[in-house]
Formats: structure tokens, C-alpha cells, sequence
């Protein structure tokens, strides 16, 4: 028996988008969802993405905007291919003697000067110079990184390029000595070695490129502007610098206290010679010291007690070497 006309499965919905429900009045009251709201193609801002197969998807290269999300904190310290930088692209450099250095260097392009007024008459530094601020010394002080002994003057300057370790090995003269440093990072320990190697005419210093101090700043203030004048390789692998000297003819004296010979006697021969100089406590690596042709000490009077010098500075022990090699 006919019941009359069937029920439209689809009334109610005039006036509605297809699929999309709103809430009922109860549900709008009590804050709750009605049924239709588990089909929404959007969660609420702030839903952890990936919990439910209707989370809408993040578009590529973008971060969540959620309250929910942590921010990353940026590494500014991230190099080009993703070691640690360890030289900012244009640094300062501060202190009297660096900066005299740096402005009298014709190799050196220099971006700006920033001085005091009594420290540009000094200097005869004219007021019309385009790259020259002249300035309070608080103004440097808040410019510069706490504690900067600056003198006040400072430079902004692009690094320094040198010819690459095979061609500066290769065309030094038979009595070169060049000066390396196995991850020593302290800048006043290599500020303090770039002014010896001066001293002592050094051909090069070489160091590592992960593992050496900003060639500005506290180094080149050290350094009294000797970092204007030696010739500074970063290499990426110390062991494979040694061996590259060894073709060129150098004998490699690695800095050691496990061993016999004196610094005396391994640069008594003449020649061509790579000093070989490891970081305070843990000394040379292992493949470092593989890679010396000969392992040195200095020789002490002290012993390994209370109250004695157990070791050198390791700029104190690069002078005695530096001068037993030019003695």
C-alpha cells in the first residue's frame, strides 16, 4: 500500500553548500561541536600537524604558524657548508697598532674607519675621507664586543687574501721555516704567534679553517699588525698540509713531550722546516703527529709536581722553537 510520497533525502539543504552542515542551535550554546564538525576540511590553528588525516597539509619550505610550534633559533655561526664560522665577512679590528697597520696596507680594502677626534689627528686622517667616522668613545665601546681594549679606533676592513700553502712553500728560499697550529683556537695565543713569526721571518702560518680564531678583533690586536704582514693559509686537513710541505722539501718537527729528541737537536740540520705546534693539554693529534717527520720537546727543569711548570704556554714554547730554528 502506497504510504504517500517518499521523504527527499536531501531536504533541508536548500540554501546550503553541499556536504556542509551548520551546527545546531544547542551545539552553538554549549561551545561544543555539532556532528558535521568532524567533516571540516580545517583544525584549529595551533592542532600539532599529522594527528588526523583532515589536518590540512603544510606547504613546502614554510613552518607551522601554530601556538603550538617552537621557533628555531637562527646559528648564526653556520659557515657555507655548514661548519662553524669562524670569521665574520668584513670584522672589526681594533687597538692603535692594528689599525695603523691596516690603514697602511695598500692590500687591505677598507670600508670604514671609526675613530675619536683626537685619534684621527693622530692618524692625519682628514674629515672629508668618505669611509672615516669620527666619534665618541662610548660610541665604540657600544659598537665593539664587551671588554675591547680599542684605543679608540677601529677598522672595518675585507679579509686579507694570500697565495694558496703549495705556492708559498714552493717559492720560498732554502732556509724557509713556516709556523703550524693544530687547532689552537685561543686569539691571544695566535695573536701572540703571528707577532713571533714575524720576529723569527716566518714564511707562513697555517692553520686549521674549523678551528682558528676570527683574523680580527683580539688576534689582530695581539698581533701588534704583524697579521698584516704574515702571510696566514687555512687549510681543511692539517696531516695532508704536512705531507704537501714534504714534497716541497720541508722537514716537519711536530712539538711533543713523549719523546727523547730536543727541539735542538731536530733543527739542527738546516734546511726547510715546518714547526708543528699542538693545542694547550691535548697537544697533537694523533694523525698530526703521524704525519711529522720527527716528534720534539723542549727540555725542562721543573717536574711534574705541585708548585712546578709541568708545560709551556704553547706561545712561550713557539718562541724557544722559533729561535732554535733561526739560532
Amino acid at each position: 500500500m502506497d504510504d504517500g510520497p517518499r521523504k527527499n533525502e536531501n531536504a533541508g539543504r536548500t540554501g546550503q553548500k553541499r556536504g556542509r552542515r551548520k551546527p545546531s542551535d544547542s551545539a552553538r550554546s554549549s561551545g561544543k561541536p555539532g556532528k558535521s564538525a568532524n567533516k571540516s576540511p580545517y583544525k584549529s590553528k595551533g592542532m600539532i600537524p599529522g594527528t588526523s588525516r583532515d589536518t590540512p597539509r603544510k606547504s613546502s619550505g614554510t613552518r607551522s604558524q601554530g601556538a603550538t610550534s617552537t621557533p628555531r633559533r637562527p646559528n648564526h655561526n653556520r659557515g657555507k657548508h655548514g661548519g662553524n664560522r669562524t670569521t665574520p665577512t668584513n670584522p672589526w679590528i681594533w687597538g692603535w697598532h692594528a689599525v695603523q697597520a691596516v690603514i697602511a696596507n695598500p692590500r687591505r680594502t677598507i670600508h670604514q674607519i671609526m675613530v675619536t677626534e683626537q685619534a684621527a689627528e693622530r692618524l692625519g686622517l682628514s674629515e672629508g675621507r668618505a669611509n672615516l667616522k669620527i666619534v665618541a668613545m662610548n660610541y665604540i665601546d657600544t659598537a665593539l664586543p664587551r671588554g675591547a681594549a680599542h684605543q679608540g679606533v677601529a677598522v672595518k676592513a675585507a679579509p686579507l687574501q694570500w697565495p694558496d700553502l703549495s705556492q708559498l712553500a714552493d717559492d720560498a728560499d732554502d732556509n724557509a721555516l713556516i709556523l703550524v697550529l693544530d687547532q689552537i683556537t685561543d686569539p691571544h695565543n695566535v695573536g701572540a704567534m703571528l707577532r713571533l713569526a714575524s720576529a723569527f721571518g716566518v714564511t707562513a702560518m697555517v692553520m686549521q679553517t674549523r678551528k682558528a680564531p676570527p683574523m680580527a678583533g683580539a688576534t689582530a690586536k695581539v698581533a701588534v699588525g704583524c697579521i698584516e704582514t704574515v702571510p696566514i693559509c687555512l687549510e681543511v686537513n692539517i696531516a695532508q698540509s704536512l705531507r704537501t710541505l714534504q714534497m716541497f722539501g720541508y722537514t716537519v718537527v711536530g712539538l711533543a713531550g713523549e719523546t727523547e729528541t730536543t727541539v735542538a737537536d731536530a733543527l739542527s740540520g738546516g734546511g726547510r722546516y715546518a714547526l708543528v705546534m699542538g693545542a694547550e693539554g691535548p697537544g697533537l693529534r694523533e694523525l698530526v703527529a703521524k704525519n711529522c717527520d720527527v716528534l720534539a720537546r723542549i727540555p725542562m727543569q721543573s717536574g711534574p709536581i705541585a708548585g712546578e711548570a709541568e708545560s709551556l704556554n704553547v706561545a712561550t714554547a713557539a718562541g724557544i722553537a722559533l729561535y732554535e730554528a733561526r739560532r
